[in-house]
């Protein structure tokens, strides 16, 4: 199907998820008649006429993608959504430009050249409930502030966003191919051993994008840098050793985003380098492949983190058994972070730690504190998968003199510090049957160097 059919499948799905979202929000004792979704206003720094870079609240970007701030979607149950478009008249910035996919028959479609009117057009809607951050907005329509994202509306609006649509899907997978292109260009770069900064335009420029249009701030780590987690100086030096580079980098394709990291090694990198490289590629195929509806994320996880410490233990760099390098948290010495999220318009989507339709929050367990998805894995979910490997000093430091020190062969990590550490990461659909790879096959991994 082309993508404006795919879309049209969309916004009936999204209408269909907030009418249900009213319901459950009706039975909770929060009854409204529609909801009312602002894309957002711009933001000015502090005592300056500069704005932060403008992103555009995600509930009402699911809506459609469309450019710039202050519109406004009013969604009344069995009447056609009003979209109300703010294209200001202006001769010091470029009108924002219409989206990428067809609205007729979808809207009723309204444009105004600013919030005031988009406000006054759309008039009263006290009975309406509010998704947005900006109170003055909820105000001039008429809307007390207890109207203001209702919690049962909510989670149900936050649950429904974890099963993506073909067209969310789509545009997640052209994600992956853009992105891909900027991944390929870096690899290129990785033997020359060009600059992180260098790498960073190269990157840039491949994948046909500028600073604003990225989902988040590329990461681009030579050596000790790649085990910075969210490393984003990029030095214009060229690297010294240069033995290792990590790159961790998406694109967006009308709002929804691609997340996917590659490690390379070159010939400075110590051959235990290049071995523990080889391993995690193949711990991340594994846990790619054990992806599927029904699956708990949390085990996925579990299954990671006893990867990286059987991987530790087979080249020496642990002396210890599996399950008690385990028990003892090496592994998640090793492997600091959760195994992934959950990827949508957020690059860490909403719902990742929801309890249900209806609220609450499942935590991650004690030992695992910042896995960002505990909820199990349904048909439509995409998540990344993101195994790492890092010899961090500030983790491993206060282990050298501690009870279990003789645990870790220690001339073997000073060996591998210099090199910081190892991070693989695709995209995921989970379908009915098993799982989808979204980034693999637009993006090889490391073996294509």
């Amino acid at each position: 199907m082309k993508l404006d059919e795919l879309y049209r499948d969309h916004v009936a799905r999204v209408a269909a998820d907030t009418q249900k979202a009213l319901e459950a929000a009706a039975r909770a004792g929060q009854e409204f008649d529609g909801v009312v979704f602002h894309a957002g206003g711009e933001l000015l720094v502090h005592r300056d006429d500069q704005p932060y870079l403008f992103r555009p609240d995600f509930h009402f970007a699911r809506w459609v993608p469309l450019a710039g701030d202050d519109h406004l979607i009013a969604f009344t149950p069995g009447e056609t959504p009003k979209l109300i478009r703010v294209v200001p008249r202006d001769y010091w910035y470029e009108a924002p430009l219409p989206p990428a996919v067809e609205l007729d028959g979808l809207f009723d479609v309204h444009v105004v050249e600013d919030v005031d009117a988009a406000v006054e057009f759309l008039g009263d809607h006290g009975r309406h409930a509010f998704v947005g951050a900006d109170d003055d907005v909820l105000e001039a329509l008429g809307m007390e502030i207890d109207a203001a994202e209702p919690d049962a509306l909510m989670a149900h609006l936050d649950w429904s966003r974890g099963a993506k649509t073909a067209y969310e899907v789509a545009c997640i997978r052209a994600a992956s191919e853009r992105a891909a292109k900027g991944h390929a260009a870096v690899r290129e770069g990785v033997a020359a051993r060009r600059s992180e900064r260098d790498l960073h335009f190269d990157y840039l420029r491949a994948a046909a994008l500028v600073e604003n249009e990225v989902p988040y701030p590329a990461i681009i780590g030579w050596d000790a840098n790649a085990a910075v987690l969210h490393y984003t100086r990029k030095d214009m030096a060229a690297p010294d050793p240069g033995g290792v580079l990590l790159i961790d980098a998406g694109a967006t394709v009308n709002g929804y985003a691609s997340d996917i990291t590659r490690t390379y090694a070159t010939d400075a990198a110590p051959s235990l380098f290049v071995e523990l490289l080889d391993g995690m590629d193949a711990l991340q195929r594994e846990l790619v492949e054990a992806v599927g509806p029904g699956v708990p994320y949390v085990e996925l996880h579990q299954r990671a983190v006893q990867g990286v410490a059987a991987l530790l233990a087979e080249t020496g760099i642990l002396k210890i058994g599996v399950d008690e390098a385990v028990e003892r948290g090496w592994g998640s010495i090793f492997l600091p972070h959760g195994l992934g999220h959950h990827l949508g318009l957020q690059v860490h989507d909403v719902g990742g730690r929801q309890a249900g339709p209806d609220g609450g929050t499942v935590d991650p367990p004690e030992q695992f504190p910042h896995l960002r998805t505990t909820r199990d894995l349904a048909a439509g979910h995409v998540v990344t998968i993101e195994p790492g490997l890092y010899f961090v000093p500030m983790l491993l430091d206060p282990r050298r003199d501690g009870a279990d020190a003789d645990a870790v062969d220690w001339s073997k990590v000073d060996t591998l510090i210099p090199y910081g550490g190892i991070r693989i990461e695709d995209d995921v659909l989970v379908t009915a049957e098993g799982r989808e790879d979204l980034s693999r096959p637009a993006c090889p991994g490391h073996q294509s160097t």
